[in-house]
């Protein structure tokens, strides 16, 4: 059973408090687990208002909660605005160092915490807010397009780095000679390989084709008794015929 406890943040005194439960991580037992975090409340307002309690590692956020926590990778973008800067609701993981540091923040969390955002940070408000968002809707064009183009250059970087190790992989088999299967080694399949395959499937459906024929055994065995049906009739037809041209060679002379 997880023992929530909870703690106040507010912008200042004067306003109204945001209650945030927290709880221990059931994985980790140097990691606080802090749900429902306001988006003004950012990861640096954690990493230091909690830093009292013991030496903190590290403070990051997610969408959701998991057993695995799935930090995003840190955005230093001008441009496209980061998830823990965002207005939505999230849930943070602050790591202690210790979980000396955890226990002493639970035991003052029990007595009750308050933080009020305005000691830790003067974010815009009102309609320096409203202008430098406006602002951020039309970006230097040229500064833009140079960040873009070096995103893209780091990407294509990793993606080459990433298939050179999948082809070594693949070229190079294990202690028990066995040789990993990657993404590139399937799409990366010979023209030959493409055409036998082609033709194993051509046969697997030929003989589906087949089988289907006859899916109940009364089936197989009327289509046995049309047959010899047919053979009878035929062999009697052949039988008429081959009688009559005997009996047009006979000589009649009278």
């Amino acid at each position: 059973m997880v023992s929530y406890e909870w703690i106040k943040l507010s912008w200042n005194k004067n306003y109204a408090s945001h209650y945030i439960p927290c709880c221990p991580h059931l994985d980790n037992p140097n990691m606080l687990l802090l749900l429902g975090v306001p988006g003004y409340a950012t990861d640096d307002i954690f990493l230091t208002a909690l830093s009292k309690y013991g030496e903190i590692v590290e403070a990051k956020s997610q969408p959701k909660p998991s057993a695995i926590p799935k930090f995003h990778i840190p955005n230093s973008s001008k441009f496209f605005r980061d998830f823990s800067k965002s207005s939505a609701f999230r849930c943070v993981f602050v790591q202690f160092l210790s979980c000396d540091g955890l226990s002493n923040f639970l035991a003052a969390a029990k007595m009750g915490i308050s933080y009020h955002i305005a000691e830790y940070t003067k974010p815009l408000t009102g309609y320096r807010k409203w202008a430098s968002e406006h602002q951020s809707m039309y970006p230097d064009e040229n500064e833009l397009r140079k960040e873009c183009e070096e995103y893209m250059a780091e990407f294509d970087e990793r993606e080459r780095m990433k298939l050179q190790r999948e082809k070594e992989m693949a070229e190079t088999p294990d202690e028990d000679g066995w040789i990993t299967v990657t993404k590139s080694t399937k799409f990366g399949a010979s023209t030959e390989s493409a055409q036998e395959k082609k033709k194993d499937y051509d046969k697997k459906m030929e003989k589906r084709k087949k089988e289907m024929l006859h899916l109940y055994s009364f089936q197989e065995r009327e289509n046995r008794k049309e047959s010899i049906a047919l053979l009878k009739q035929k062999f009697q037809e052949d039988k008429e015929k081959i009688a009559k041209m005997k009996s047009a060679r006979k000589f009649k002379p009278y």
